[in-house]
């Protein structure tokens, strides 16, 4: 390829194939997404800049205004990924977008300044790696370049001088990109960007045949080691889950476009990740916020999956019709494959990730769902939180057991607040948590889990882990969560330690609702749903307090608001067990389920068991009645059933339906064995 037919080569892989039709199909169905570019676009003509997008890795909540000469190396607040964010601009393509969607000169013009100014200032220097020529950054925009150039071809301000510096720094961008990968980057996020920033560089300039074949072997490379069998990416962030699924989906969509054979391990890939987000995306749409990630809607992505596989059980889950950022990504051909691919409902409700450790139990796919997460996986890096044996809990769509987020990276006192333990809903041991910060992405100690089973049945399903967080002080800690379906939750906290100790068990709710306290009951009140949370009269061996206290929750980056947390203070001498039991449903119709502790009967040695190794669970809503058998310790040996009244059952955890038959005999479902 001559040096002279890049740009007629870059235009025909990454532009976009009917600039008149997309404009119209926009703002016909996305009005304010259209508002939103074009505000974007009139801000960057003034030199102002806000990071505000579903997928802006760091949002801004402030414009920050340039008033003469720009500083492409600003660090505002001490936040560097102020810098990094600016340097990846998200704003060309708004520019590109504003020009072709009304024809107006002046947004070409500022983008062509812009861009200009950025390649004649914006030089690597000796600290590369800090400022706008860091390796992550220089593969992100190598698509956004690649995919806003096209947009602005026509406009008077592209003379052949500009096009002349841009091909300049394309050719830097590949240099910089080829040259300073390290092993170590085949199981980071920043691998992927990189990687698929210089193959998206090398489909369009010449003398760029071993550059590509470089590209397309460290993603697949990297595609192998990174992303889990599950489909999950490693680093427990559903956000950088995110921006690898987009970069293995772009590389494989412009390759294909560009008539090059791409390995099947990368449409594997794409396929499997895109699947996750529809496992984990919760009824609003949202991810949950763990690890470092923003509440973002996923429906964009989903619906990109669906395109680019053809698949009618991905689309059930993104949009009805194509989004904003695909329509410009796929172009109109897209828009119209889209509209014609029947969505499949999935044939799934809950969801086992067992390699990263992440389970779900979703009651149904409607807005006003059900959905839990438990967490029993690796820390997952520097991105990863202290989360091991974590619960989300969503009822009636709406948040009632939450995870704190990330707010920032700083490194700082809330960087490791929002990032340690006592975030999360889970349990901490003598007044430390299980991971604590050394820096912003180091931890002084981890904590190693032990994944145990998952089952999903008829009537309910069971997950179960532990960890070993506290194992040099003589502790263990296991959590056992029990579903009735579709709207009961059983979770028994079972700590087996040696000697005294003292404990806090921690439950974060969602900011948008209010919370009481009457006693050992907690009484949650959302917008249109309430959940109360009970512990079950069970052997705890400990004397306990509990409290309100105000906390915080941050849904993106840089944004944090006030939530309410129940923090539970126990000491207890060897084995402490904890047993809550959470209901909810819509507000105003939901009353608090009644909770009986009851002894299992051994049918064989005919006795009642001590209920530090087994006991039952009556639960009654008024119209329904269940029996739990829960085994805490083995003692079915050597041959034995157990019993309560007319329940009779084998097995580690044993549910019973009593609604309808309380006298003949009942054998109940085995959840755990």
């Amino acid at each position: 390829m001559e040096k002279t037919d890049w740009l007629q080569r870059m235009t025909e892989i990454f532009g976009p194939d009917d600039p008149v039709k997309i404009t119209e199909y926009c703002r016909k169905n996305w009005p304010e997404y259209v508002e939103h570019v074009f505000r974007t676009a009139e801000d960057a003509c003034g030199n102002k800049f806000l990071f505000d997008y579903e997928w802006d890795m760091e949002r801004t909540w402030e414009h920050e205004h340039f008033q003469g000469e720009i500083d492409w190396s600003r660090i505002p607040s001490g936040d560097r990924e102020f810098l990094w964010q600016f340097n990846r601009h998200r704003f060309l393509m708004c520019l590109g977008q504003a020009w072709q969607m009304s024809s107006d000169e002046k947004y070409a013009w500022h983008y062509v300044r812009l861009l200009r100014d950025w390649i004649d200032r914006a030089e690597p220097g000796e600290n590369a790696g800090l400022g706008p020529w860091r390796t992550l950054e220089t593969g992100i925009r190598a698509e956004i370049w690649l995919r806003s150039l096209p947009l602005i071809l026509g406009c008077r301000a592209a003379d052949a001088g500009f096009l002349e510096k841009v091909y300049g720094s394309l050719k830097k961008h590949q240099k910089r990109l080829m040259e300073n990968f390290q092993p170590h980057k085949y199981i980071s996020n920043w691998g992927v960007l990189e990687s698929c920033g210089l193959m998206l560089l090398s489909l369009a300039l010449p003398d760029s045949e071993s550059c590509l074949k470089e590209a397309v072997r460290r993603l697949k490379d990297a595609a192998s080691i990174q992303v889990l069998e599950d489909g999950m990416q490693w680093e427990q962030s559903p956000m950088y889950h995110n921006e690898v699924y987009h970069c293995f989906l772009t590389a494989l969509y412009y390759g294909e476009r560009a008539g090059i054979e791409m390995p099947g391990l990368i449409r594997e890939t794409v396929k499997k990740m895109a699947y996750v987000d529809l496992k984990w995306k919760r009824p609003d749409h949202t991810q949950f916020a763990q690890g470092d990630s923003d509440a973002s809607d996923l429906r964009d992505q989903i619906s990109a999956g669906a395109v680019i596989l053809g698949d009618g059980t991905l689309k059930s889950g993104g949009y009805e019709l194509l989004d904003y950022e695909n329509a410009w990504l796929f172009g109109y051909r897209g828009c119209e494959e889209y509209s014609k691919l029947t969505a499949r409902r999935p044939d799934f409700l809950s969801a086992s990730l067992p390699f990263g450790g992440n389970y779900y139990f979703r009651s149904g796919w409607e807005g006003k769902a059900n959905l839990l997460h438990f967490r029993c996986g690796e820390t997952g890096g520097g991105h990863g939180h202290a989360d091991k044996l974590h619960v989300d809990l969503v009822i009636c769509g709406e948040d009632l057991l939450v995870d704190s987020g990330r707010y920032t990276y700083v490194d700082g006192p809330e960087r490791s607040r929002f990032k340690e333990a006592a975030a999360h809903n889970v349990i901490l041991a003598d007044g430390r948590g299980f991971a604590e910060c050394e820096t912003s992405w180091i931890y002084k100690n981890l904590c190693t889990c032990i994944k145990q089973q998952y089952y999903e049945g008829r009537l309910g399903a069971f997950v179960e882990g532990s960890h070993l967080g506290y194992w040099e002080d003589g502790i263990l800690i296991n959590r056992k969560i029990i579903w009735i379906k579709p709207d009961i939750y059983v979770i028994a906290d079972d700590i087996f330690g040696r000697g005294p100790h003292s404990y806090e068990s921690f439950w974060h709710f969602g900011g948008q609702g209010s919370v009481k306290l009457s006693g050992d009951m907690i009484h949650f009140m959302g917008d249109e749903m309430e959940a109360y949370l009970q512990s079950a009269k069970s052997i705890s061996g400990a004397t306990e307090e509990t409290e309100l206290q105000a906390s915080e929750e941050s849904y993106y980056y840089n944004e944090k608001h006030g939530n309410t947390v129940c923090r539970i203070r126990a000491k207890a001498g060897g084995f402490y067990r904890r047993i809550t039991v959470v209901n909810g449903g819509r507000k105003g119709s939901t009353e608090p389920v009644r909770i009986e502790s009851l002894p299992l009967y051994s049918a064989v040695h005919e006795c009642c068991l001590d209920k530090s190794l087994a006991e039952a669970l009556r639960i009654e809503d008024g119209k329904r009645e269940y029996v739990l058998f829960i085994i805490h310790r083995e003692v079915l040996t050597p041959t034995d059933i157990l019993q309560w009244e007319n329940c009779l059952g084998y097995g580690k955890i044993v549910l019973f339906d009593r609604t309808e038959e309380k006298s003949e005999v009942i054998t109940g479902e085995a959840l755990a064995w």
